[in-house]
């Protein structure tokens, strides 16, 4: 299980998320879909080690206001601000609803015509290789 963000960084974060992306033009910002909360957890399950990086980003900025804070964070810890971006940006586009409003239906699969194979695969260069099997020395 992820460690969890304490009660202070989503607090912090919630009103960085709506000032990274606002509501406009019929999309919800980041703070109403819960950057801060259900989405930074499905960021924090895949991605870790971003929470010691907003984790530091609160320590420096936690006292600011968003627009202070997000002007103030590139020059002190570049690294730190990069993972706010992420986050932020991560949760939102995961969020249905944002990939509902932007036709993003998810990966696809995409069909293999057999005109799209590679020369190589075509000519059959491969098949020796494939038909040898494996070779290899074990590792000791």
């Amino acid at each position: 299980m992820t460690e969890q963000p304490p009660t202070e960084l989503r607090d912090w974060l919630a009103p960085l998320a709506d000032a990274l992306i606002p509501a406009e033009d019929g999309m919800p910002a980041a703070g109403q879909l819960g950057a801060a909360d259900a989405q930074l957890d499905l960021v924090l399950d895949a991605r870790p080690d971003l929470l010691r990086h907003l984790t530091r980003a609160y320590a420096l900025t936690g006292g600011m206001s968003p627009a202070e804070a997000l002007t103030t964070l590139p020059g002190l810890d570049p690294a730190a601000h990069a993972a706010l971006l992420e986050a932020v940006a991560g949760g939102y586009y995961a969020h249905p609803e944002v990939r509902e409003l932007i036709g993003y239906t998810g990966q696809q699969p995409v069909p293999v015509r057999v005109a799209d194979f590679p020369e190589y695969l075509a000519e059959g260069l491969l098949e020796r290789v494939l038909e040898r099997g494996p070779v290899y020395r074990p590792a000791d």
